[in-house]
Parts: structure tokens; sequence; C-alpha cells
């Protein structure tokens, strides 16, 4: 239920009850009360008639503390998100006796999370099957490019991104449609920060110091926050999350100083990071009190080589180093090959450690839009093929291992590297 809907209804239910007296709707205007006694403004005391002296043995008043934000209530510049996360559907969430078989979890993410067409088959793909995906929300996409402005990219001026801004005003409206959609249903909602300057590139996330981390992440929340006005919205329905919603996310290229950056993500409330490189095992908090999701070490398909569970990289080893294949027979073989790469790791664990599966990916059309294909279809055949194969978003997994007893963890962790 969205905010604007909710409040009335709440108002309403309050005001049978015969809780509210004199209260007005957020947004309405405050009519003037009929009264029999005439009224005297404030500043027009008489002044033959001193206001009594505070007494000093009575204590003073304490402040009025701000009202908490409610259901309901709107904030951002143009009111276009809501002040306090709505929920979303139940996860449910198993805690393991000791020795029971956890299920094979896999997590999908998308940096950049831009596309709409694109968008709409990952979802479609959600709908038949019921997996949840995590969108990595890259923040300039945001900001209409007659906003470009708004955005600061530390180390370079204002205005400058190594990607591109949103487009047009009524691109960027769409873009929020299709989160609230997301969000309502499930998935999750994350960033991949803003400028996206890599390194060898003036402005770099590798040298972003900590401020600079602080400063992309609260850019981020505020062009969610501020989307309405920046994409000149009136009345807008609010979205059901705010700037808040994000809870962890993908650094561009994986760089960024660690010291640097986690001491930021802590403080804004983040609980987990996956833009390091790892091995296949089940994960632990780092040094920071963050969840550490790396991104596994995959065998690619029957190439005989590996590569990070990312699409640029798998593409990169099942091409020969070829990126630019655009021939209908070549992207055929890397779409094989891709899907190959996904199915048998996710089996390996299945049949072995368990381990959760991290693949990240991009929307951009590799190979004729073969990681795009191979990706949707994966999902539907594991989760028509393997009963206890479970699509999660970042954050739900957080909160499943978070669910369980440490001691049943701690045997999770102790499995090791998942070998096939």
């Amino acid at each position: 239920m969205r905010p604007r809907v909710v409040v009335p209804l709440l108002f309403a239910l309050a005001a049978a009850l015969g809780l509210i007296v004199g209260a007005v709707l957020p947004g309405a205007s405050s009519a003037p009360v009929a009264s029999d006694t005439p009224s005297t403004p404030a500043d027009s005391a008489d002044p033959a008639d001193p206001a009594e002296p505070a007494d000093p043995n009575e204590p003073a008043e304490e402040p009025t503390e701000p009202a908490a934000p409610a259901v309901g209530d709107v904030i951002g510049a143009g009111g276009g998100v809501s002040a306090v996360n709505l929920p979303q559907p139940d996860f449910p969430i198993e805690r393991l006796a000791p020795g029971e078989t956890p299920p094979q979890f896999v997590v999908i993410s998308f940096d950049g999370s831009g596309n709409d067409a694109v968008f709409h088959r990952f979802m479609d793909t959600a709908d038949a099957t019921g997996a949840k995906f995590t969108f990595f929300v890259s923040s300039v996409y945001l900001l209409p490019d007659d906003k470009r402005f708004e955005y600061t990219n530390p180390g370079r001026s204002a205005g400058e991104s190594g990607i591109s801004f949103g487009g047009t005003a009524a691109d960027v409206a769409g873009r929020v449609e299709n989160y609230r959609e997301a969000y309502e249903k499930g998935h999750e909602i994350g960033t991949h920060f803003g400028g996206h300057y890599c390194q060898n590139n003036t402005g770099s996330v590798m040298d972003f110091s900590q401020a600079d981390w602080y400063s992309e992440v609260a850019q981020a929340k505020q062009f969610v926050n501020d989307w309405a006005a920046n994409t000149g919205t009136t009345n807008p329905d609010p979205l059901p999350f705010n700037g808040d919603v994000y809870r962890g996310g993908r650094t561009p290229c994986l760089e960024g100083e660690r010291s640097f950056m986690y001491p930021a993500f802590v403080e804004h409330g983040f609980t987990y990071d996956t833009s390091n490189t790892g091995f296949f095992q089940w994960p632990s908090k780092n040094d920071y009190g963050l969840w550490d999701f790396p991104l596994p070490t995959l065998k690619v398909g029957d190439t005989g080589r590996s590569a990070i569970a990312m699409d640029y990289n798998i593409y990169f080893q099942a091409s020969n180093g070829q990126t630019n294949i655009t021939d209908p027979g070549e992207c055929a073989e890397i779409e094989r090959i891709s899907y190959d790469t996904l199915m048998n790791a996710t089996k390996a664990a299945y049949n072995g450690t368990r381990a959760p599966l991290i693949w990240g990916m991009h929307w951009s059309p590799y190979a004729c839009g073969a990681f795009i294909d191979a990706t949707n279809q994966f999902v539907r055949d594991a989760t028509a093929t393997l009963p206890d194969v479970r699509f999660v978003t970042n954050d739900q997994l957080v909160q499943w291992l978070e669910a369980q007893d440490p001691a049943v963890l701690a045997e999770l962790q102790a499995r090791g590297v998942q070998q096939y």
C-alpha cells in the first residue's frame, strides 16, 4: 500500500475511534475554527500587563523532539519518496539445525540497472520463477542530462561522468517506476555509486578518500530522494522507499581503497559489500563488520580457462580476448559457454559445499546479448530442475546468514573452497 493511500485510511480509522482531535492531514490547509471568544494575536499583549517572570525554582521545560517519520510522510525535493521504507514481501528464513543441509543460494546482481527493455526481461523471469534479484543503481542514471551538474565526481568538475547520465526526464521517470515495481515485488535496490571512472583516469575511484566515498554514497541517496524535482514531476506518486534503502553495493570496476570506503559504508548503514574477488565458499564478515560477498572464480564452460563471476570477464575468456563479437554463430557459442559456466558451478555447489554462487553482470549487449539470454535461461532451468535452489538478493542472504546459529554458520564456513 502506497503512502498516499495509507495515511488517509489511518487517520480515518483514528478519527472513528475518537483518537484524533483537531488534527490536520499532511498537506491539508488549516481552516480557522469558529469561536465565541475573540482571539488576540500573541504579539499584541497589553504592555501594562507584563508576562509573569519564570520561577527560577521550576524545572526548565524539555525541548520537544521532532516527530519520527511515519507511514504516509514524504521527503525529498518534490516529495517523491516515502519518509520510511515500506516493508517488502516476507522473506521466509529457516534456522538450520546442526548437520542440516542448507539451500543452494544463487545471488544475481546487475551493475547499472538502467536499460528498460532488459529490466522487463529479467522481471518476466522473476515473475515466472519466484527469483529475486539485486539492482545496483548507478546514481547518475537518476539525473536527467540537463541536471548533470548536480553530480560532483571527486577529482573532476561537476557534471562529469565516465558513463552517461539519465537521458531525458521521461527516461529517468520511467526508470524510477521500474525500481518501484522491483521493490514492491521483493527485489533489492542497491548502489553502483556514481560517475564510474576507473583506474588510469583522473578522478578514479582508486583515488577516493574516505570523505570522497562518503560523498559518493550521500549523492547516490540524494538522487533517489530528489528524483521528482529533478524530472519536473508534479504531484508524484511517492516511491515506497528512499535513499536509505541501500544496504550495500559494488564499486565501479571493483576498485577503491578498502580502508577508506568501508568506514564510509558502515557510517551509511551498509551491511555488506560485493566488490571483491575471491573463492567459491561460504561468506564471512570482514574487519569492519560488513559481510563480504566476493565474486568467485569459476571455470569458463569447457574452455579450460577460469574467470571471476562477472559477464565481461567470462566473455573475455570465452572469446579468446575478442570482445566485439557480432557474428550470430559466434554469439550463440558465447551464450552456450556462459550458460554452462553458471549451471556447472551451481550443480557443483549443490552436490558439494552448498556455497552461495555470487554472479554479477551488466545489461550491455555483449556478443548479441549472449549473457542476458544465458542468465535468464539459467534461472528458469535451475529453478525447474534443482529443488533446493533459491535465487535471493544480497540483502536476503545477509538476513539468512545472520539468523543462523553461530555454530552452524561456522560449520558451513569451515567447508572451505568449492572444488569442481
